[in-house]
């Protein structure tokens, strides 16, 4: 490993500015070959502001060739804000914003126009919506709020949302708790299967409903904490958890009275990972980790009661900078197969890029790697000719597109499978012989939606650039064969309906999916099954409960516990005497390998596969925001979030598929076991700005969610005003580090300097498209939180975890860090060590610099020592500072980062006397503005604070002291 990374530095080339123009990084695939530089351009404005971005690919094409275009380019209005985004592989998006910075309308360049309506309070009232082929628009969604009566203070629902009328039917909110979660709501659906037409008369918009209404509640506890369940269908899981706020015990109590244990016994060491749980059919999951930098390194389960009977067993190995070489699973036994040896452990092997170039493992030897499943393999089976090795090799070119796909058995023959990749994009598709390449507007549409998976089964797109509809079959003289879907105001699927045309009789599937249930109904054979989701610790568990025509040889209200690997893919299916019902295995990137059940009847209720997501008919699998398909080991649709994930809007999870996982279609992030919490995601300068909280509960004008993602799609699909951003996205901050806080032990002092510090660097870094924000317990015993770019989160996890003095690691990679809790150290290993300490000492809290020219004392003075226990000093009195001096600046550009200075000195978090003296002796001092106006780093600009009287002071100006 070392020899292949040796001479392949990452370069960054910033202007006088501090702005980043060039990045450059180091590409081969063995140690013997020249590494090969590939650069990325950025091109800002006079302001700053990003105009073109060029991945590697086409800035070379664009060096022989002016007429390229760039993969992004943006253009902004006067006040800064996005307009227009040109993308290579998504199209054309353009905005009209009104006075308070809310999106009025927006068109894209499939000819869709979408209207946005809004109250006086600029809440979103109506959404409207026009295909460029339709005669008029359709109201596709409406919203109504609660007023303020007594009636509506006793549902806690006073202002906030309680209709919401979308595109599969409606949905009502009936209570809020006090602190704003969801206690109860109702689904209805809609009479039709089309996206309706709301009218604004309220019982116009109920005559379009079934009456039929799925109702489900829920209870939480002080800390927001989901106790119970209620689903509707009548059945309730509910959560038992420890005073360290960890989830200790889950339950199911079904409607007809049985109670299943899911998952208990669960325990957890000092970093948050859980070690052991055990599962509600006796299987006890285990979990080691290494003890220098916290990665998985087995991960086993194992009948208690049995003799230790071994379900799994796997073996993690790594290399040095995280990424997975070699999994072996010890339960499975070694075959012979052909006069080859075919053992449980696949190998990997990555460039200097960490793109997965090689793999091997076992498979299914009559696999032919298309989109269906390979046959299924019975258990007790004695042919082993059915098992073989196999060896993948694959190839991309410099924009991460892949270019080939080389599958080798060790009996038979391969195959290859190569794409064609767009000539200016990264639209690819399977390489037919004479086929045009790819791109906007030929096997794509204009907005970057794949027209067809093979020719016959094409696909359907909406104006939300959502998947509606895959023809499976298409018969010149009949009705075709397809599967449909709707979703709802939040981009999620609510039904999906399969229908398949026979000869005498029409099949149909019907699912109808609802919080913590699924709905099937089964046509012409009349059975409904409901299938229960339900929390089962690191592993997952459904539970089967049938309505009407059980198969006689399934047990009604019967648990299925799927024992996951380190990506969440579900490997082993256990019933609930923890006998097999299935097993499977997959190649990199969510292909099946080979699979094996108990019998075809069990094999037909298993629906959940690779990265525990439903894999529907067609062979894609739904993710939430995207469709993904695993032969073509690429996404159907450009990233909704943009570029967030890199510049290559279909390429999966960086093409490191074995460390690293995309939860709903829209980022990717590492499923090791790593220390480190991800708290937040931030899409910056994507459209109009969009900001979302990643893994926390959001609210969104006042309605709560709990799916990730959502904020963020309906953040980007309505707009939101400046001071409904910031509002949304300190509150998600402040939630997100009190969650940080307690998952790894923080004081409330700690978590009050976490949030604190992560407000004060998303001002400082405007620059950055995408910002991780973790917090990371520093070896021995430290506590250390940090703010950078997403690209290079994983590295600064690991300098976090492992060394003594991370700032120098973290300035490099462009992160801010600061130490909120010092390493403990012996007392013997200080000169002057405090009387009264024992075995350690707490040192004092420093902030740690940044990768640009940082300030003085002034901008982050050093913290006091944190004292465990509750503080005995007064708070303060605040200060009273006159802004009137600089009220065009701080409604001008930058002006939210010198509101901020001033927030902090009035209320005293930032001490005046740390200000730099001016001369003059008017007791004038000066005070940072970290980024403002684009500068980077500290910057020139400063605000001068004066001060007239006991607490009361005046904002003077902002000025840069430097020019003369």
């Amino acid at each position: 490993m070392s020899s292949l990374h040796h001479n392949t530095p990452t370069l960054t080339v910033v202007d006088p500015r501090g702005l980043t123009v060039r990045s450059v990084a180091y590409h081969r695939n063995t140690a013997q070959q020249s590494p090969s530089a590939q650069v990325t351009r950025q091109v800002f404005d006079a302001r700053g502001l990003l105009q073109q971005q060029w991945d590697p690919r086409l800035f070379e094409l664009h060096a022989a060739d002016p007429d390229v275009l760039p993969n992004l380019s943006h253009r902004y209005s006067l006040s800064g804000q996005v307009l227009s985004t040109d993308s290579a592989d998504a199209g054309r998006q353009t905005r009209l914003l009104g006075s308070g910075g809310q999106v009025v309308q927006q068109w894209d360049s499939r000819g869709t126009r979408q209207r946005f309506e809004y109250d006086p309070l600029l809440r979103p009232v109506a959404v409207f919506e026009r295909a460029e082929e339709a005669a008029a628009e359709r109201c596709v969604e409406r919203m109504s709020y609660a007023g303020m009566t007594s009636t509506e203070a006793a549902r806690n629902r006073c202002g906030r949302m309680i209709r919401h009328d979308d595109p599969a039917g409606t949905l009502l909110v009936e209570r809020y708790d006090v602190q704003g979660n969801i206690t109860e709501q109702t689904r209805r659906l809609c009479t039709s299967h089309t996206a309706p037409d709301w009218p604004l008369p309220v019982s116009e918009r109920d005559a379009q409903l079934q009456a039929q209404t799925f109702t489900t509640t829920w209870q939480h506890d002080a800390l927001g904490q989901r106790l119970e369940q209620v689903d509707a269908r009548g059945n309730r899981q509910q959560s038992q958890y420890g005073v360290d706020g960890q989830l200790t015990k889950s339950e199911i109590l079904f409607k007809s009275g049985a109670r299943k244990t899911l998952v208990d016994q669960r325990s957890v060491n000092a970093s948050g990972q859980v070690l052991s749980e055990r599962l509600g059919n006796g299987v006890l999951s285990v979990a080691e980790y290494s003890d220098t930098d916290g990665r998985l390194t087995r991960l086993s389960a194992h009948l208690k009661d049995s003799a230790g009977k071994r379900l799994q067993d796997l073996f993690y190995s790594y290399d040095r900078v995280g990424n997975v070489l070699r999994i072996r699973d010890a339960a499975q036994p070694t075959r012979w197969a052909s006069n080859v040896q075919v053992e449980a452990v696949s190998t990997f092997e990555y460039d200097s890029l960490s793109r997965l170039i090689k793999a091997t493992g076992r498979e299914n030897a009559r696999n032919t790697g298309a989109s269906a499943l390979p046959g299924r393999i019975t258990f007790g089976a004695t042919d082993d000719n059915l098992w073989g090795n196999y060896t993948r090799h694959y190839a991309y070119d410099s924009a991460s597109n892949l270019t080939q796909m080389r599958h080798v058995p060790s009996t038979g023959s391969g195959y290859t499978q190569r794409m064609q990749v767009g000539e200016h994009s990264n639209h690819s598709v399977i390489a037919r012989e004479g086929a045009k390449a790819p791109g906007l507007g030929n096997g794509f549409d204009q907005r970057g939606n794949l027209q067809a998976l093979a020719p016959g089964q094409a696909l359907t797109w909406n104006g939300r650039n959502q998947l509606v509809r895959v023809a499976q079959v298409l018969r010149d003289n009949g009705e075709h064969d397809d599967e449909v879907y709707l979703y709802d105001g939040a981009g999620q699927r609510v039904i999906k309906r399969r229908v398949a045309h026979g000869k005498t009789q029409t099949h149909t599937h019907e699912v109808l999916y609802l919080p913590g249930l699924e709905l099937h109904r089964h046509g012409p054979d009349g059975e409904w099954l409901n299938v229960v989701l339900a929390p089962g610790g690191r592993h997952s568990v459904r539970g089967l409960q049938w309505e009407q025509q059980r198969p006689d040889e399934m047990q009604d209200e019967q648990l299925r516990f799927s024992l996951d690997d380190h990506l969440g893919s579900g490997t082993l299916e256990l019933d609930e005497a923890a006998g097999l019902l299935s097993q499977e295995s997959y190649y990199p990137f969510g292909a099946t390998a080979w699979w094996a059940a108990k019998n075809a009847l069990e094999a037909n209720y298993k629906t959940r596969r690779y990265s525990g997501k439903e894999r529907d008919a067609s062979g894609l699998y739904y993710y939430g925001f995207r469709y993904y398909a695993p032969w073509l080991l690429r996404w159907i649709s450009a990233d909704p979030a943009g570029d967030v994930d890199g510049l290559n809007l279909y390429a999966m999870v960086g093409n490191n598929p074995m460390g690293y996982v995309d939860e709903d279609g829209l980022q990717r992030r590492s499923m090791l076991e790593v220390v480190t919490v991800l708290l937040l995601v931030l899409l910056i300068g994507h459209g109009v700005g969009v900001e979302i909280g990643y893994r926390a509960e959001l609210a969104y004008f006042g309605l709560i969610s709990g799916v990730v993602g959502v904020a963020l799609y309906a953040l980007q699909r309505l707009g939101t005003t400046d001071v409904q951003r910031r509002a949304f996205y300190e509150q998600s901050v402040t939630v997100g580090a009190q969650e940080l806080g307690r998952r790894q032990g923080a004081t409330e002092h700690e978590v009050s300097e976490l949030a604190e510090f992560f407000l004060e660097h998303r001002l400082a870094t405007a620059d950055t498209k995408s910002l991780s924000y973790g917090l990371t317990p520093a070896a021995r015993g430290g506590l250390y939180g940090y703010v950078g770019p997403t690209e290079h989160r994983d590295r600064a996890e690991t300098a976090s975890r492992t060394e003594r003095n991370p700032s120098f690691t973290l300035a490099r990679l462009g992160f801010v860090g600061i130490e909120l809790r010092a390493p403990a150290r012996k007392v013997g290993a200080s000169p002057l060590p405090a009387a009264g300490l024992t075995h350690t000492e707490v040192q004092p809290q420093t902030r740690v610099t940044s990768v640009g020219r940082r300030g003085s004392a002034s901008e982050v003075p050093a913290a006091q020592p944190v004292s465990p226990g509750p503080s005995s000093g007064l708070v303060p009195e605040p200060l009273q500072i006159d802004v009137t001096p600089i009220q065009n600046e701080l409604h001008g550009p930058g002006g939210e980062i010198l509101r901020r200075v001033i927030d902090r000195l009035e209320d005293r978090t930032l001490d005046f006397h740390t200000g730099h003296a001016m001369a003059g002796g008017q007791n004038v001092r000066s005070f940072d503005l970290p980024r403002y106006r684009g500068q980077r780093g500290r910057g020139a600009y400063r605000v001068m604070i004066q001060h007239i009287s006991g607490l009361n002071y005046r904002a003077v100006r902002v000025m840069d002291p430097h020019r003369r």
